[in-house]
């Protein structure tokens, strides 16, 4: 059982977080080209690098779930080795 009561367990998701950080980046980078009046990104470039990012997470979440397939036939379930057992989630 969790210490912290009401929050509910969920796995992590690399996925998300590659795409949420090359999204953030993007977004910086646009500002940065948007404040200098000299020279600005073109809107293609923008949307080639999003898609880039969707791409990139695509593969970053394929590789995840095909290391936890692995892993489950396996039986290398997270954390089953050190916990007791009935202390496991279901």
């Amino acid at each position: 059982m969790s210490q912290y009561r009401g929050i509910d367990r969920h796995r992590f998701e690399p996925a998300r977080l590659v795409l949420g950080l090359a999204l953030l980046a993007i977004g910086v980078l646009a500002y940065v080209q948007a404040r200098d009046h000299e020279g600005r990104l073109p809107v293609g470039v923008l949307l080639a690098l999003v898609a880039g990012s969707l791409l990139l997470a695509g593969v970053v979440s394929i590789v995840t779930q095909s290391v936890r397939r692995s892993r489950k036939e396996k039986g290398e379930e997270r954390g089953e080795r050190d916990r007791p057992a009935g202390d496991r989630l279901s």
